[in-house]
Parts: structure tokens; sequence; C-alpha cells
């Protein structure tokens, strides 16, 4: 019998809870972001997970926290240090330690350092004490390890302001990175540039994923640009809807 998981996906903008069972994700509740202030956040998170009703009948909890502060070391290099210091090479601010927290992805001998805010863990181990919060860098990469690993694939995630994109080529991971952007096609420009700078133009396949139906037209606004493209002539593009949400069952 599958269990059913509360999956949880938060950015700066938006927080919403889906219902993870028997491989589709639905849509439980979703709260926008108005109060941008560690106490507004804290509340509309609280909010939200009123708003999912009686959480018993899950089985399983997950949270996944989008945001560019993310840094990815090799596992060497991360036992040679500390996680503030790798954070804090790449940050344009100084994060706080209490908000610095990591990931060990042992499949790809790598360590993802992150900010985490405190009002995230404050409000969702009050909630729900066995939840598993990671970024959601780690669990796209998880998600990579999983079948064969041959193919050349990219995973593309939009979310309100920014995106996340990882490509994996020749079973390796060559790229993971976060890019803001305005409109399908800054998307389409920082995918293009990715690409010429890994020299991809062979068959593979690129996954546009989302959580809204807004962001959902901007995918397939990029997928519909990106044909027109001599460079992604070879590449088979996937647009969907809630379809990552998935991925968070890998660490659960």
């Amino acid at each position: 019998m599958d269990k059913t998981q509360l999956a949880i996906e938060i950015n700066p903008h938006r927080m919403s809870a889906f219902e993870v069972k028997d491989q589709t994700s639905t849509l439980v509740a979703t709260r926008n972001c108005a109060n941008k202030s560690d106490s507004g956040y804290k509340q509309t998170l609280l909010e939200l997970i009123a708003d999912c009703g009686n959480t018993d009948r899950f089985d399983t909890f997950s949270c996944s926290y989008s945001q560019e502060q993310s840094t990815l070391v090799p596992m060497s290099l991360f036992g040679e240090s500390t996680p503030e210091n790798i954070i804090n090479l790449t940050s344009h601010q100084a994060v706080p330690k209490d908000e610095i927290d990591y990931n060990r992805l042992p499949e790809w001998n790598m360590v993802n350092v992150y900010r985490l805010p405190m009002w995230i863990k404050s409000a969702l181990i009050i909630k729900l004490p066995r939840i598993v919060i990671q970024h959601e860098l780690s669990h796209i990469l998880r998600f990579l390890n999983t079948g064969s690993t041959i193919p050349q694939r990219s995973q593309l995630i939009l979310q309100e302001d920014h995106f996340c994109l990882v490509v994996r080529k020749d079973g390796q991971i060559v790229h993971a990175s976060y890019q803001v952007y305005q409109s399908a096609e800054d998307v389409l420009y920082h995918l293009l540039y990715t690409y010429q700078q890994l020299n991809i133009s062979s068959k593979g396949e690129l996954f546009l994923q989302t959580s809204t139906e807004a962001l959902h037209q901007v995918a397939e606004e990029v997928a519909k640009l990106a044909k027109t493209i001599t460079q992604f002539e070879a590449i088979s593009m996937t647009t969907s809807m809630n379809d990552h949400l998935k991925f968070q069952s890998l660490c659960v």
C-alpha cells in the first residue's frame, strides 16, 4: 500500500502544500507571502498548515525550500572546511550561523550547503515534528540519480522570480545554478547560454516543471520559443505541473 505524503514547497513569494500518493501530486493548499518579514513568513506558513486540515491522514512529511543561496561542494572540500565558510564565500552578505544547513549527497560525492531561515524550522517542527526539510536542489539531484543516469537530461524548475537549472551529461552533474528572471525570454537566454558553454547540441531531454498555472504558462512559452532555435532541435522538451513534488519522496 502506497504511503500518503504531505509535501510542502516554499519560496520567498509563495508556499504550497501537496498530497503525494500513487505517483501523483495534488494541490492541498497554497498561500502567497504578502508580509515578507520573518514573523510574516512564519505566520503564512502556520496558516498554510492549518489550511491542510487534520494532518494525521499523512504517513510522511517533507518540505522543499527554493532560494538562490545554495552552494555545491565536493565531499572532500566539505570535510576540510565549515558550512559557514563555504556559503559565505559565495554570498553577498554574511549568513547567520543558525540559518546555515546542508545535505550530503553521497550518490554524487557532493554536499549542498544553503541558507534555511529559522522561521521555517520553528513553524514546521512544532506542527509536524517528523518533517524532513531540505533544499530544492538536493531533491533534484537525488532524482537525477534514479533510473539510468546515462541519457543527457536537464531539469528546470520555475518559481515566481527565479529558477533552478541542473544538467546531467555523460552520467555526471555538469551544471547546477539558480537564476532570477522576469520573462520567458530571460529563461531561454540562460538556458541557451548554459547549453553553449557545455557544448550541448546532441539528443537529450529537458523537463520544465512548475507548481502553478501562471508558471506553467511561462514554461510553455519557453518551450515554444526554444523550438525556433537550432541549438534545441535535438532536445526533447516536456512541461509539467506538480511533477517535481514527487522528488521529495526520495528524502523521507
